[in-house]
């Protein structure tokens, strides 16, 4: 078998525009400006401290075209070995090859002047994969066996790609490389089965008078990804059903149509990590970046330096899970539901264990002062439920369904005793507001508690009296360079001092309800469909006030600042204006930027509505079997106590970890209707 399909991604105008820059772009700035560089306008920080850009260049002048095409050819057989059993061996190889060219035109933004440039990209990669599998069915009497074995492999392949750049054009019409004033190589790459996954696996299904129903199963995977001790992870389950409503004693229960309980256990592996990842990394740096001095003379040379350690007992990260439910149907099948409990508990979690600074090992070329090793551990347990109801009265047909489950998080293990926490959560012009620590959710929010804003002098003598009496020094300070109209934050620790120790957390950014409900109802051709969704006990960090409520440069604000402190005697829960830059007193991570991320968001409305099949037998002459109008509207709106444009928070930096529920400019979902029409023939 062969197949194929392609994607080409047409003239799409420029990087997808910064959010944080429309909001914070000056509001006098004109959005164009034909005396400038690319004809759009531009502050800086000679003009007034501002050197926010102006985001519409980016989408306007840039073009990029992308394009990718995948290609699968497969073969496979199926025999049958003997009456009940087959074996099915296939062998495919996927090729993709992708490639992507773009324009930008010369503009001036910000503080800074942006080059014409051209880029062009291509490669390919090819992925192999092997699969056989072994299948036995049997049925005598009131039993019956299925029986699974086989195995796999999957190779990453060839992989090969080169990427081009060119800088300097006489004119936007002259794209090409090859007439750019200066020409580079911006990367390339090559290679050869650089991942291996092998894997091993067995299944029996047995089922006893279709009422008793036993599964059990076993695999055996193997991933070059990992230290060479540790490459191999065997994986069991087992699952165990038991349809109550076919016993003899249920036959007289008449009300209810099934119930069926059912309990499992299982452990899965995961390797999703990069390969090479167990051995060192050693960065050579570039020009006068890593340099030693040698001889008498000192005479500095380029050099490498290590950038992350090796772990050669890297190995997969495991999941323990059970699973205890049940499922229940009464009134003729009007009435189901479902109830699940599960507890999943993730052990040697791959994360970066941070080291002391010290130790002279990362901090460059990306890499922060950390290795990756597996030592961490969670649990997520909680529940699953939904409840649906159909009737019909008359001529109207209705189905409502809701559906509900909770989930708690908690970290159990960062790696033994006297391990530190992970920090991580980009916010705040570049700090770490979230922390992972046992004991607690996987990326909480971690920061400072407020009190309020210091009224005047008065206000801060009062609390240094605190500081002094409790610490018995003379000269202590509640809270360093406190001024009238700071933020005072709590002495959480009750030391006296308000310090590093006594931050703490602030939420998490896991909700622990999500639900929904989904209604679904007919009457004489017209169609209804609702759909709602939503969340409940979940945090947001909203990095956006951290620039539109700072007040350290003159960029656009919120209308609350209206409302800061301005004088002595003022009392507002918004400080002033301003801020000391050393000890970024106002501004470090604290619940002043904790939202609460509740929603209720209608996700789908739709209303249609099909001609009968009578009236378009007489009007079409049966050419056509199916007419329906419908208009569907999407994200319709949102109940939610959060100030930003949406709660519906993803992450920072594509990090659904340790950088989840930081809202730092993520475009909202959009509002949209549709009108539709389906004809059948």
């Amino acid at each position: 078998m062969l197949s194929s399909s392609s994607k080409t991604f047409g003239k799409v105008f420029g990087n997808v525009p910064n959010l944080n820059d429309a909001i914070r772009h000056a509001p006098y700035a004109p959005v164009y400006d034909s005396t400038n560089l690319g004809g759009f306008s531009r502050t800086t920080s000679i003009d007034d401290l501002s050197d926010d850009a102006n985001p519409l260049p980016f989408v306007k002048l840039v073009d990029n075209n992308n394009r990718s095409m995948k290609t699968l050819l497969q073969f496979y057989g199926e025999i049958a070995l003997i009456k009940g059993l087959k074996l099915r061996s296939q062998v495919a190889l996927e090729f993709n090859s992708y490639g992507g060219n773009s324009y930008q035109s010369t503009f001036a933004n910000g503080n800074l002047i942006y080059p014409s440039q051209a880029g062009e990209s291509f490669g390919y990669n090819k992925l192999p994969l092997t699969e056989n599998f072994l299948t036995y069915n049997k049925s005598f009497g009131t039993h019956s066996i299925t029986v699974l074995a086989g195995n796999t492999y999957r190779a990453q392949g060839t992989y090969r790609n080169l990427s081009a750049g060119g800088t300097g054009f006489s004119s936007d019409a002259l794209g090409n490389i090859g007439v750019a004033a200066s020409q580079s190589v911006t990367g390339f790459g090559t290679g050869a089965s650089q991942s291996v996954l092998i894997s091993y696996f067995g299944r029996i299904n047995y089922s006893l008078l279709d009422r008793y129903i036993i599964t059990a199963s076993l695999r055996r995977d193997g991933s070059s990804v990992f230290g060479p001790n540790n490459r191999f992870g065997n994986f069991p389950s087992a699952a165990f059903a038991w349809k109550l409503s076919d016993e003899p004693f249920m036959k007289s229960v008449t009300a209810i149509t099934n119930i069926k309980l059912r309990a499992s256990w299982g452990k899965t592996g995961n390797a999703n990590i990069p390969s090479f990842m167990d051995q060192p990394q050693v960065w050579k740096g570039s020009t006068n970046n890593i340099i030693y001095s040698f001889g008498p003379a000192k005479t500095y040379v380029n050099g490498s330096t290590i950038a992350a350690l090796s772990n050669r007992n890297l190995k997969w990260e495991t999941t323990n899970q059970t699973d205890v439910g049940l499922e229940f149907s009464a009134l003729n099948n009007k009435l189901f539901v479902t109830l699940d409990y599960y507890n999943r508990n993730n052990n040697d979690l791959l994360v970066y264990v941070p080291i002391e600074p010290s130790a002279g090992i990362g901090g460059i070329a990306n890499n922060g002062s950390s290795f990756l090793s597996n030592a961490a551990s969670a649990y997520n347990k909680g529940f699953e439920g939904s409840i649906s109801y159909d009737q019909k009265i008359g001529k109207l047909n209705i189905s409502v369904t809701a559906n509900a489950s909770y989930n708690k998080n908690q970290v159990t293990s960062l790696g033994g005793q006297g391990a530190f926490p992970i920090t991580s959560g980009y916010a705040n012009g570049g700090i770490n507001v979230t922390r992972t620590d046992i004991g607690h959710s996987i990326g909480g929010f971690y920061g400072y508690v407020i009190d309020h804003v210091a009224i005047n002098q008065a206000d801060i003598d009062k609390y240094n009296a605190i500081a002094k009496n409790i610490t018995n020094n003379p000269n202590a300070v509640y809270q360093n360079a406190l001024l009238p109209g700071d933020i005072i934050f709590k002495d959480l620790n009750g030391d006296g001092v308000v310090d590093s120790k006594d931050q703490t957390f602030l939420g998490s950014p896991m909700p622990k309800w999500t639900y929904g409900l989904n209604l679904n109802a007919t009457y004489s051709g017209f169609d209804l469909m609702v759909a709602l969704q939503g969340v409940a006990d979940v945090t947001i960090f909203n990095d956006q006030r951290y620039w539109t409520e700072g007040s350290t440069r003159p960029y656009n604000g919120v209308t609350t600042l209206l409302g800061r402190w301005r004088n002595p005697g003022d009392i507002s829960i918004i400080p002033k204006a301003g801020q000391d830059a050393n000890t970024n007193l106002n501004l470090r991570p604290s619940n002043r930027f904790i939202e609460n991320g509740d929603y209720l968001r209608v996700r789908n409305i739709t209303l249609g509505y099909r001609l009968s099949l009578d009236l378009l037998k007489g009007i079409t002459k049966n050419t056509i079997s199916g007419f329906r109008l419908y208009i569907t509207a999407q994200n319709l709106f949102t109940i939610t106590k959060y100030s930003g444009y949406d709660p519906e928070v993803s992450s920072a930096n594509n990090d659904l970890l340790f950088n989840r529920g930081i809202d730092n400019g993520q475009y909202p979902q959009p509002k949209s209707f549709l009108f539709g029409l389906q004809v059948g023939f």
